[in-house]
């Protein structure tokens, strides 16, 4: 199979086609080129080299996935496994991520391929320190990384959906001989093991009673159906004509753009056009002035309106004609009914998140054999944030004079409006005061003004002396 054929192949490429159009590599390189009926080698390799890529299709997958992350989600955990969330949350892969970083990534993902898996493992028990103090100092407690659905060989489920084992390629390990080895990971709900160039090297039990994946899709699927076809798929069909379209523009403004001079010659034998000479003919037979020609404008045009429509498609299709211009205005109704319509996409996206990540955490507590209590709730507004009307809110909310726990939550959405950036143990301890206050109702009381002291009792006046 040639390089052009295996990247429009209709079978086996769909992850190939998404990852290219969001990065704008690999076949936008030459290979998403559809050479014409009757066309040279050479033609085809010169349009190869003048190509370019529009890469609108990166702009639409942004879109629907960094405004989750704008505001940092509210997260909170009690249990023994504490300080290993805790910890985990700042690193969630042992290279240094943490949650937020590695939940956007894992999100781009599956918005690219409709769905990923996250593998949650664990160190080796010969591995593992003696104490936890150990564990945290040195990073040795449970990690996560994200599976590609090109990665996974094999899984297997229950009726209800429930992952029972998976098998996947791991990356290229360099043996001792300097060689790569083929190297690929096995999981079920009991056991693990580890094959290199298919054969087992290493396996144990890992007593977790389920496999340690999360399936992390986004949006909603079938029960059963693990490799859905990615809601995005079709714009990235019309990112890949769009480049070809752009190509056949490039072609006509190269070959008929520039106008021709004519002039009467009774020399004009051989014809050769070109913009830098003059196409002669026989001034005898017919009488012209010296002049210019220039092709059509048409088909050139043409390219242009289809070109400009297929960008303005794409971003309909997505849902978000709103962050584009054109010529006849929607209404200010029509734009907010459209934007409430992709606020909902991303609320919806966003609950999908919050339960990927409550599973890991899950998964995280298990290894270690501690309990956790974890939520995470993410923002399910996506509007331009005012930081004035977020605290106009929150006071006319306060004004109501409803329980403590309400007063606490109304803080933390504060807390998360005005400062953001505000690092994890920082707002818990200013949360933890908060609560303090509310919870001793003399802390926030005004001291008593003290009673005023009696009087003295007057002193007896002493009689004067008798003369």
């Amino acid at each position: 199979m040639s390089e052009r054929d295996f990247y429009l192949s209709p079978t086996g490429n769909m992850y190939r086609l998404m990852r290219d159009s969001y990065y704008g590599d690999g076949g936008y390189r030459g290979a998403y080129l559809i050479p014409h009926k009757r066309e040279t080698d050479q033609n085809y390799r010169d349009r190869q080299q003048t190509a370019y890529y529009l890469n609108h299709f990166s702009l639409i997958v942004n879109a629907l996935v960094n405004p989750i992350f704008k505001r940092r989600p509210l997260r909170d955990w009690t249990g023994t496994a504490s300080p290993v969330a805790e910890a985990f949350l700042e690193d969630v892969d042992g290279a240094g991520n943490d949650m937020d970083s590695f939940m956007q990534a894992a999100a781009l993902s599956a918005k690219l391929y409709g769905a990923v898996f996250i593998v949650v493992e664990n160190f080796q028990a010969m591995d593992l320190p003696a104490s936890m103090g150990e564990a945290l100092a040195q990073r040795k407690f449970p990690y996560a990384y994200t599976l590609d659905p090109d990665r996974v060989e094999g899984v297997s489920i229950d009726k209800n959906g429930r992952v029972l084992s998976i098998k996947f390629r791991d990356t290229a390990v360099s043996s001792t001989m300097g060689d790569d080895k083929e190297r690929t990971v096995y999981f079920n709900t009991r056991r693990w093991a580890v094959y290199e160039n298919g054969q087992m090297v290493s396996s144990g039990d890992h007593n977790l009673g389920e496999v340690p994946v999360v399936w992390f899709p986004s949006q909603h699927v079938k029960n059963g159906e693990l490799n859905p076809t990615p809601e995005l798929y079709p714009i990235a069909g019309i990112a890949c004509s769009l480049y070809n379209h752009c190509s056949w523009l490039t072609e006509i403004l190269r070959n008929q753009t520039f106008p021709l001079l004519t002039f009467p010659s009774k020399e004009a034998s051989d014809l050769i056009i070109g913009n830098n000479n003059a196409l002669c003919y026989d001034g005898d037979t017919v009488r012209f002035q010296p002049g210019f020609i220039s092709p059509p404008s048409d088909p050139a045009a043409l390219i242009q309106n289809q070109i400009k429509n297929m960008v303005e498609e794409m971003y309909r299709i997505s849902g978000l004609t709103f962050s584009t211009t054109t010529k006849q205005e929607a209404s200010g109704i029509s734009r907010q009914w459209e934007f409430e319509r992709t606020n909902q996409r991303l609320s919806a996206f966003a609950k999908r998140c919050a339960a990927a990540e409550k599973k890991i955490l899950a998964l995280v507590a298990k290894w270690m054999g501690l309990d956790l209590e974890y939520t995470a709730t993410y923002s399910n507004d996506f509007g331009i944030t005012d930081v004035a009307t977020e605290l106009k809110n929150a006071q006319a909310v306060l004004d109501m004079q409803l329980t403590n726990k309400i007063k606490v939550e109304v803080a933390k959405q504060v807390l998360t409006a005005y400062v953001p950036e505000l690092p994890a143990d920082r707002f818990d301890a200013i949360i933890a005061d908060i609560e303090k206050q509310e919870t001793e109702p003399a802390y926030n009381e005004p001291p008593q003004p003290a009673e005023p002291p009696e009087p003295p009792e007057p002193e007896d006046e002493e009689e004067p002396p008798e003369e």
